[in-house]
Order: C-alpha cells, then sequence, then structure tokens
C-alpha cells in the first residue's frame, strides 16, 4: 500500500481531501443560497409601502418563520455533519452517503417549503393594492434564478 510521508495511507488521505472539499463547497453553497434569500426577503419588504398595522402584523409573522426556519437551518447542518462524516469514514458513494445526502435533500426541501408558505403567508396579510407589486418582485427573482 502507499503511504504519504505523514503514514497515511494514499487513498485515504485523497478521500478526505475530497471529503474537506466537499463540505467546503456545500458550506459556500449554502452561505450564498441565504444571502440570496436575505436578498429575496429584503426586496418582497420593499415592493410595497406598509402602514403601520400592516407592519405590525407581517412583523409577528416573521417572528414565527425565523423559528421555523432556525429549526430547519439547524437540521440542514446536522444533514451536512453526516455527509461529510459519512465521505470521511468511506470516501466513495456507499449506503451511508445515500442516507446523509437524502436528509440534505429532505432538510433543503422542507427549508424551501417553509421559506414559500411563508412568502405566501406575507401576502395575504398585505393590503390588496400591495400584492401586485409584491408578486412582480418575487416572480422576477424566480425567473432571474441564483446569481
Amino acid at each position: 500500500m502507499i503511504r504519504s510521508r505523514f503514514g497515511l495511507a494514499l487513498p485515504a488521505l485523497v478521500g478526505a481531501l475530497i471529503g474537506v472539499a466537499l463540505a467546503t463547497g456545500l458550506t459556500m453553497a449554502w452561505d450564498a443560497a441565504q444571502h440570496r434569500d436575505s436578498d429575496l426577503h429584503q426586496l418582497l419588504h420593499k415592493a410595497a409601502p406598509l402602514d403601520p398595522e400592516e407592519q405590525a402584523a407581517l412583523d409577528v409573522k416573521e417572528k414565527q418563520f425565523e423559528a421555523v426556519r432556525s429549526q430547519i437551518e439547524h437540521r440542514l447542518q446536522n444533514a451536512n455533519t453526516q455527509l461529510a462524516d459519512a465521505i470521511a469514514k468511506d470516501p466513495k458513494w456507499s449506503p451511508a452517503v445515500e442516507v446523509a445526502t437524502r436528509e440534505v435533500e429532505k432538510a433543503a426541501g422542507d427549508l424551501q417549503r417553509a421559506t414559500l408558505e411563508h412568502v405566501f403567508e406575507m401576502r395575504a396579510g398585505l393590503k390588496p393594492e400591495h400584492r401586485a407589486a409584491y408578486d412582480a418582485v418575487l416572480i422576477k427573482a424566480l425567473r432571474r434564478g441564483p446569481r
């Protein structure tokens, strides 16, 4: 077996490096996705001027959503950790990688669903004359896609 100068088997070293690169890439993608969500969120809030009554109602919904979002983000972080651990243990497609990947996908899907539910809930709290501007920003952002 080929060993590196650190005494590690070369396949294990390569696998560890791949695992680190994958985890770093997933973290960077996750951070970028959170930034895009934040930008969209700000654009949606700026789409229509809110009166104090609308703002108060939406603030309550914001706090509720933050709690849900935080829980799902925690699940996603845990799922990514499980994926990294599975890859570190066996750096190839394995049953453990498959299970961890499904957990990542489920948490990411749950986050997307919860965000969309929140977007529609926020829209429902707007006055009818503000909804068209809100809709236009949302549709434009979805068509534009990730940047």
